[in-house]
């Protein structure tokens, strides 16, 4: 059940209830508009009553096996064979009779125009459903014993994370509380990252990193106060602050200075920071990078969760202006900016900001490949996911294959 719903299980369950049940009312609704209509109470096209119903059996029918598919992989979830031959053999006939139970209860309705016909042509109809029934209330007890369960186990769980933050600190039980925070429903992010895009497999898997997994990014901390100063002074020239729009994340209270993009360096905006530039060359020898950027957040503004669909970048912000009430979110766990400090994370979990002061928050964004690829690796992820252009700047020192394969 936590694999699913987490131990919000029931509110969740009830929701899509309702949406199914809302469905079927609808429906019923036209049905009745049908039968009146056949008893000449109301003069109603039959289109306007037929289309509806289609397309509501074509929704309903849908619902209903992605609830089923859900439901058996939480009840057969130590078995996938199982499960598969439960969902093929069992759930798809299952569902395809009452989708034909509703279309030929549907189709009778429209052949038969006289009340005589009215209980055969629900007949289908009737069937469908009772069989619909008893098949969801195997479910619905089965999920309902597992909500039980993940309750009880939470109880006990949370009972022996007080006794031991008690005797050993919070510190030490510090991933096990957020863990727990995650499965009951505290943390909205989930722990692990989902595939959703091109995965690299092998690497590491961490929402948060520090500086001695990029050791290069060192000379960011080093040389703050010249970066720092270019910043400032770049951001104070509104013409090259652009809207960074990322569709449904954020409302476009987010502006940027793009510096590299996909290696190239962007050479309008560059001319305001070259010592920044600079920097991110020599970094870039030791810990490659495709993309670097200042980002302002606006006041009062807020990057809603979202996650990047690759898991082979670590993001880096350094701090330069970081107002109070500013923070982030990755996986759950909240961090705040230091001027002149790193934050590192993996985007792939999902994540947020805000900034809740009435100043802008600056901060300069780096994007760094996974110090774990070989050189190889990043080349062929520039070459084929990255590389919008031939004339790559930022290069590590060593001789690529991508060049050659040019």
């Amino acid at each position: 059940m936590i694999s699913l719903y987490n131990l919000n299980g029931k509110k969740y369950f009830s929701v899509l209830l309702i949406c199914q049940l809302s469905v079927f009312l609808i429906g019923l609704f036209f049905v009745l508009l049908f039968v009146l209509d056949l008893d000449g109470r109301v003069e109603i096209s039959n289109a306007i009553i037929s289309i509806p119903l289609l397309i509501l059996y074509g929704i309903l029918a849908l619902w209903i096996g992605l609830f089923w598919k859900a439901l058996s992989q939480i009840t057969f979830s130590h078995s996938s064979a199982t499960r598969t031959i439960f969902q093929r053999w069992f759930l798809i006939p299952v569902n395809a009779f009452c989708l034909i139970g509703a279309y030929a209860t549907h189709t009778l309705l429209l052949l038969h125009q006289g009340n005589n016909h009215f209980v055969i042509a629900f007949l289908p109809l009737l069937l469908a459903g009772i069989l619909g029934v008893f098949t969801t209330s195997f479910f619905v007890i089965k999920l309902l014993r597992s909500i039980k369960d993940d309750e009880t186990l939470y109880i006990r769980s949370q009972k022996i994370l007080d006794e031991l933050k008690e005797k050993f600190g919070t510190i030490s039980t510090k991933r096990i509380e957020l863990s727990i925070n995650m499965a009951s429903g505290k943390s909205v992010a989930s722990p692990t990252p989902d595939q959703q895009g091109f995965q690299v497999m092998g690497l590491m898997s961490k929402p948060w990193y520090d500086m001695s997994d990029l050791p290069g990014a060192k000379l960011l901390e080093n040389s703050y106060e010249i970066i720092r100063q270019e910043a400032l002074e770049a951001i104070e020239n509104k013409s090259i602050l652009e809207p960074y729009h990322y569709l449904g994340v954020n409302r476009g209270g987010w502006d940027s200075v793009e510096l590299i993009e996909a290696g190239k360096k962007i050479e309008k905006n560059s001319l305001h920071l070259p010592k920044t530039v600079s920097l991110l060359e020599k970094i870039s020898n030791h810990t490659r990078l495709t993309d670097a950027a200042l980002s302002v957040l606006k006041p009062g503004e807020v990057i809603k969760p979202h996650r990047d669909p690759d898991n082979f970048h670590i993001t880096c912000h350094l701090g330069i202006v970081i107002p109070n009430k500013c923070g982030i979110s990755v996986a759950g766990e909240s961090r705040t900016w230091e001027e002149g400090k790193c934050l590192f994370f993996d985007s792939s979990y999902e994540h947020t900001a805000w900034n809740n002061s009435d100043t802008p928050r600056v901060v300069l964004l780096l994007i760094f490949y996974k110090p774990e690829l070989t050189d190889i690796e990043k080349d062929f992820l520039q070459y084929v996911f990255i590389e919008k252009f031939p004339d790559r700047m930022i290069i590590s020192p060593e001789e690529h294959f991508v060049s050659q394969l040019r």
